[in-house]
């Protein structure tokens, strides 16, 4: 039987590409391809002259290539669509209260919560075991920080994971008598979670919810970093019906079974593809987990947590080297970066970078051809502690973007959800303005390092592309996918960068066929 061909002509003010700037009055896609853009009388004249061909008109908006998160947590995403968010709370009371109330109100059996912020909270300290479990004694419950890289969990979740033959690890915190807090960091969090997580089909259920509002605001392909191995099948047989293109970063334990299978990267489709592993060279700043080469300003004993040494991330990457895989690894701190980046010439592997948020004028001519994945909404949310954490001296070092491009580097933006919204136009904002609004240190100390907008969204679509290495992807002239996100505005005539942020996305299409 013959396969249905789906012609799809959309006229209206189309941005093709942003580097170099190209603008069509239409295109014309023939099962989800384009192929062919330029002037509208053009394009309707091939739509007229191709049976079934459907007009898609889009008068006074303007649109461009669908946004391409190039790394986020659709799982962690997902949770916290459907679990109890406290990035709001700004004490252990409102804490407390919001605890109460989703107990009262969803009666979960393992309560996960996310997004507290010990330094926004009057008491700014760790939430610890003692803060909840008068409130969660019969179920476990696992806090997370809004990092990611730290949460607590309470007395009846450690013994049901038994966490006190952990004892001594430096990731299980004890206070100064000696007892369990409650609070973990990095590796033994990461495993409690995966312990509480949500069964499959119910955990499918939040990525389809987390999947909905990323198409709702004009986002059509992410990175997935850590994949659990355990939703593999399920996303390979439901991303198409999701209609979210996914490249996947599975969690590096799975890199032996990747191995066994002998699977190589890119395995999928266009819909959802297996790219490789993330691993996790250091921490967070917040946390202090992140690995700096000098110490900490406001801990003068500490530089943060080396997960990996060289040889061992270089061993990792030489492994997924030999399958096709790519690596993702996770460095915030400059230190960090040091590791990663003798890993990746020790190895000859072409691995990914993500975030690189500390980066020393030493390293900028070692990124040369880098894929790197930054956050630009990292300026805005850090901006009440970064200083605090690096020092007048080192504040420079943070967040550099366009130093980064300009060392030759492949750079994609991202949100890094759910740590950051997932709000596209929030992280170009972000980029554009280094939260000059917000009042935010760096944009004084490093205002050269601002983006324009037509930079921002080439590296939010064509960068992230580059990213995530796939070709088909970032760009609307002829050979890409027609991958189409629609604005309330176009965002190269807005008058100041404040309005970037009342931008809203009013249609998302996915293959030319529409998602939202």
């Amino acid at each position: 039987m013959a396969q249905e061909v789906k012609v799809r002509a959309f006229f209206g003010n189309l941005y093709l590409s942003y580097q170099p700037l190209l603008k069509a009055g239409a295109l014309l896609s023939v099962n989800g391809l384009v192929v062919m853009a330029g002037e509208s009388k053009a394009v309707e004249g091939a739509c007229k002259a191709l049976s079934g061909c459907e007009e898609v008109d889009l008068p006074g908006r303007a649109a461009g290539p669908g946004f391409i998160d190039s790394h986020l947590h659709l799982t962690g995403l997902g949770l916290q669509l459907n679990t109890l968010d406290l990035r709001s709370v700004r004490s252990i009371a409102e804490l407390r209260d919001k605890v109460r109330a989703f107990l009262q109100e969803r009666n979960p059996p393992v309560l996960i919560a996310r997004g507290w912020d010990h330094e926004r909270m009057a008491e700014r300290r760790f939430v610890t075991r003692f803060d909840v479990d008068d409130l969660v004694p019969d179920r476990p419950a696992v806090l997370v920080r809004i990092c990611g890289h730290v949460g607590t969990l309470n007395t009846y979740a450690m013994r049901q994971l038994g966490i006190d033959r952990l004892r001594g690890s430096p990731d299980v915190v004890v206070d100064e008598r000696g007892e369990l807090t409650g609070v973990m960091r990095e590796d033994v969090l990461l495993k409690a979670l995966r312990a509480l997580e949500p069964p499959p089909e119910q955990y499918m259920s939040y990525v389809a919810d987390a999947a909905r509002l990323l198409l709702s605001q004009g986002v059509t392909t992410v990175g997935f970093m850590n994949v659990p191995l355990r939703l593999l099948t399920g996303l390979l047989s439901e991303a198409r019906r999701m209609m979210l293109r996914m490249r996947l970063y599975l969690d590096v334990g799975a890199l032996g079974l990747l191995e066994g299978l002998g699977l190589e990267g890119g395995f999928g489709n266009e819909w959802v593809k297996v790219m490789g592993v993330k691993v996790f060279a250091d921490g967070s700043l917040g946390a202090r987990t992140a690995l700096l080469s000098e110490p900490y300003e406001d801990a003068p004993g500490e530089r943060g947590k080396q997960n990996l040494s060289v040889e061992e991330l270089s061993n990792i990457m030489s492994r997924a080297s030999r399958l096709g895989l790519d690596v993702a690894v996770h460095a915030i701190g400059d230190g960090a970066l040091d590791v990663f980046l003798a890993a990746r010439a020790a190895s000859g592997a072409d691995a990914r970078v993500e975030h690189a948020s500390v980066v020393r004028d030493d390293q900028l001519p070692r990124l040369r051809g880098v894929r790197v994945s930054v956050q630009p909404m990292f300026v805005i949310e850090d901006r009440g502690w970064l200083k605090g954490r690096l020092g007048a001296r080192r504040l420079g070092l943070a967040y550099r973007f366009r130093s980064i491009v300009a060392s030759g580097a492949i750079v994609g933006l991202s949100t890094d959800a759910p740590v950051e919204p997932t709000d596209p136009w929030l992280t170009v904002y972000a980029a554009v303005t280094r939260g000059q609004g917000e009042g935010c240190e760096l944009a004084k100390v490093t205002p050269e390092e601002r983006l324009t907008v037509p930079e921002a969204l080439h590296l939010y679509t064509a960068g992230s592309a580059a990213v995530l290495k796939d070709p088909l992807i970032g760009s609307l002239t002829p050979g890409h996918l027609a991958d189409v996100a629609v604005f309330s505005q176009d965002p190269l005539e807005v008058s100041e960068p404040a309005d970037l942020r009342t931008i809203r996305n009013v249609a998302t299409f996915v293959g030319g066929e529409r998602a939202f």
